[in-house]
């Protein structure tokens, strides 16, 4: 029962490493009130911000020299007339703006009422002609003033005020398109209620942390941990023009006041043209599901300078082959595909101003596709290639390589990925296809979508994105096939982003010396995705002390991009001299997060990691408190508590993870293990086979399993289960030396032989396996 007896395992935190902001958040709990305590600071470690190797240089440029920088978009008006008219009326031009009679009034007369599942609301125009929505908040149904919208078309949500400075995005929003109310969360099984995280009143709908960056122009959040409360600034409202050409206060003073000596056609030295690259990034900063470094949207600076991106990993975030499962907008995926990897960008497609495509249809996809282009992409002719009618809905190439997925309830959104339809990968991995996204009739399931491919287009279905989601899928399930497969990927994939996603689902093998020399070279990509995604995963071996992993990891501190370096400070955060620079990143980006639960998680961990306890269950209580309906917190609880000896408090929080998402192998697992520290076998034995259950790859799981029916008096029911444990962790030696003293207690000679030399096979050297031969021999 040696095994058994182990605590749960500190190193293996479910580290959230960065916060995926601007997604549309899950049910939760607790809305932020200002705090009961307002002296009590969000970071204990957090060091003064500071960027560069001067420690009094800020990391983010006062509001009162930034801002002034800003001229507003109404100063570009006069010279760029046609790009102005454009811009006012698109979704950026009309991304938030106070709400008016003139654009609102159609939409709050007259008085209408919403049903949600378990109560209504009513919006209206009072005597006063202010916008009013009679909603359920947490002091029970009353009016509230809608004084700001965010989005446009096809959606409007309004702003309400809150106390400390919040504004909260009510879930009684609006589709101008059919003149109806609707609740942004109607699409979803649960209802939410004031109270949790992801209800209107919640954090999770806090527009100064969720929203108003992506809304505004140059915006700070400004959150102060001690009052839990905002004082946000910005340099305009709305998406202006300098929300991504940058501050031009000095353009339209050159151009009305222009020095002595200036001639006409002369260059404006206040112009920095940016890169296509540059604005891809620009682009890219708001439409992407990412982690917030900086707090900070400056354009033409490095995406990854400032933000940490979610791509496809061993989360359901998105299917294998890259499709978006959740809300995750459209970068990570565009980064994904051939088109990014070609040198395709958003100009090329989109025009930026009205952020209208280029050329409606087929067409736009043709420029590219008739060929004559450089570089060459295959000539298509749509009518033969799609096997579907001219102007039918298969005929088009967006319907089928950019599938719609609605988010919000009404907001249908375009996959990025350029992926193709396989209905293969539906069957082997439920990986969702176009095909039956449309057709949906009796008759046409998966097996018909299968036939129907091979019939039009046979080998050519066997192609690289197949193989890769095949690699991917698997390698989500712990298969160990993927592993070998996903080491080569390293080299021999092209696209950067599917190489990151290679390094993180190396996780499960992430203590192989095989896996840990492969990551290393990782960390010399030359894709700062990948170079932080292959530093998050050696996290593993170097808490468990790995001195490889570690060395290459130092040098990565002074990485030329801010988001690898910040990674590789979380990597080294026992030893990080919190003053230098990435140290001060580090600190910086927790102290921006710690508005959020998942910040204070943040937060924890890296309390526990400097040794400090007391105050890591202090963060983690915090955040369980902000959101008790996240089981990753509840688990982070337990984990903090067992180090401390308070087993009992271990699982009750573990239990309560469990309560929350059952299915999830590793808290049965480490639940498992806590009882088995208290004495209680049959506990043990219960969430252990609970934990196989669902994850049958888990050879950890599988030996103790096999431990504990020893234990329990099953020797035979040991030894099969130590067998199944054989097979899912072949690599271990400790396994088939389990079976081997559990088959010599039993006077199995022979069997013990056997499975002692099993155990040499894997480590020669093995001192027990070894000294049991001798004994056996004699």
């Amino acid at each position: 029962m040696g095994a058994l007896k182990n605590p749960l395992i500190p190193a293996l935190l479910s580290v959230l490493f960065f916060i995926a902001s601007c997604g549309k958040p899950a049910s939760g709990s607790e809305a932020d009130k200002p705090s009961e305590n307002p002296s009590e600071p969000a970071a204990e470690y957090a060091a003064s911000s500071g960027d560069d190797y001067d420690p009094t240089k800020p990391i983010l440029i006062p509001d009162d020299e930034i801002h002034p920088q800003y001229a507003g978009s109404g100063s570009c008006y006069e010279c760029h007339q046609q790009a102005y008219e454009l811009w006012e009326k698109s979704n950026h031009g009309m991304a938030e703006r106070p709400v008016s009679k003139e654009m609102d009034g159609t939409a709050f007369t007259p008085r209408r009422t919403l049903k949600h599942k378990s109560y209504e609301s009513e919006t209206f125009l009072d005597a006063d002609g202010v916008a009013k929505i009679l909603t359920t908040g947490l002091d029970g149904k009353r009016e509230y003033e809608a004084v700001r919208v965010i989005g446009h078309d096809p959606l409007r949500q309004f702003l309400i005020p809150a106390p400390g400075g919040r504004m909260q995005v009510c879930d009684v929003s609006y589709e101008p398109a059919t003149d109806e109310w609707f609740n942004v969360y109607e699409d979803q099984d649960e209802e939410r209620h004031p109270g949790d995280w992801g209800a209107w009143t919640g954090q999770g709908m806090n527009w100064n942390a969720m929203c108003a960056a992506c809304h505004n122009t140059r915006l700070r959040k400004h959150y102060d941990p001690q009052k839990n409360s905002y004082h946000t600034t910005m340099a305009e409202m709305t998406v202006g023009c300098e929300a991504c050409h940058g501050p031009m206060a000095d353009h339209v003073e050159w151009h009305k006041n222009p020095p002595p000596g200036v001639k006409e056609g002369d260059p404006d030295p206040t112009i920095k043209r940016q890169t296509r690259d540059q604005m891809l990034h620009t682009c890219a900063a708001c439409h992407a599901r990412r982690g917030e470094i900086t707090g900070d949207l400056i354009p033409g600076e490095n995406f990854y300078d400032h933000f940490s991106l979610v791509v496809t990993d061993d989360t359901d975030t998105y299917y294998p082959d890259g499709q978006v499962r959740d809300e995750d907008y459209v970068f990570a995926a565009f980064s994904n595909s051939t088109m990014h990897h070609v040198g395709i960008r958003c100009g090329d497609c989109h025009e930026p101003h009205s952020n209208k495509r280029l050329i409606p249809g087929n067409l736009l996809c043709m420029r590219c596709h008739g060929g004559g282009t450089e570089p060459p992409a295959p000539v298509i002719d749509p009518l033969a290639h799609s096997h579907h009618q001219d102007g039918s809905t298969g005929n088009d190439c967006t319907n089928c390589h950019m599938p719609q997925t609605t988010y919000m309830a009404r907001h249908p959104r375009r996959d990025h990925g350029f992926t193709i339809p396989d209905p293969l990968l539906t069957k082997e991995f439920g990986i969702p296809n176009a095909c039956n996204r449309c057709h949906t009739e009796e008759g046409e399931d998966v097996d018909w979508a299968i036939k129907t491919t091979e019939e039009w287009y046979g080998e050519k279905m066997n192609r690289p994105t197949r193989t890769r989601a095949r690699m991917n899928a698997r390698g989500r399930q712990g298969d160990p096939s993927a592993r070998p497969e996903l080491i080569a990927s390293l080299k021999t994939e092209k696209i950067a982003a599917w190489r990151a996603t290679a390094c993180h689902l190396l996780i499960r093998w992430s203590l192989d010396e095989e896996v840990i020399t492969a990551l290393i070279g990782a960390t010399k990509d030359e894709s700062p995705l990948v170079r932080e995604a292959a530093i998050r995963t050696l996290n593993h071996p170097i808490r468990q002390g790995d001195t490889r992993a570690t060395e290459a990891m130092r040098p990565l501190l002074e990485d030329p991009i801010r988001s690898v370096r910040v990674a590789a400070a979380w990597a080294l955060i026992a030893e990080l001299d919190l003053k230098s620079r990435a140290g001060r990143e580090l600190t910086h980006m927790l102290d921006l997060n710690s508005d959020q639960p998942t910040g204070r998680m943040q937060l924890s961990q890296f309390a526990y990691l400097r040794g400090d306890t007391k105050t890591a269950i202090k963060q983690i209580e915090k955040a369980v408190k902000w959101d008790p309906n996240s089981p990753p917190f509840h688990h982070d609880h337990a984990i903090l508590l067992s180090t401390t000896g308070d087993i009992y408090g271990a699982i009750k929080a573990m239990k309560k993870a469990i309560e929350l998402d059952p299915d999830n192998p590793e808290y049965q697992f480490k639940i498992a293990l806590a009882y088995s520290e208290v004495g209680n076998l049959g506990m043990t034995i219960q969430h252990l086979e609970q934990a196989i259950k669902t994850d049958p790859t888990n050879g950890r799981a599988w030996y103790n399993l096999g431990l504990a029916y020893n234990s329990n008096s099953e020797p035979a029911k040991a030894i099969g289960t130590l067998t199944r444990a054989e097979t899912a962790a072949p690599d271990d030696p400790s396994i088939p030396y389990a079976a081997a003293t559990i088959h010599a207690r039993l006077g199995q000679k022979q069997e013990a032989l056997q499975a002692a030399s099993r155990a040499l096979q894997i480590q020669p050297n093995h001192p027990q396996a070894l000294q049991l031969i001798q004994a056996l021999g004699r």
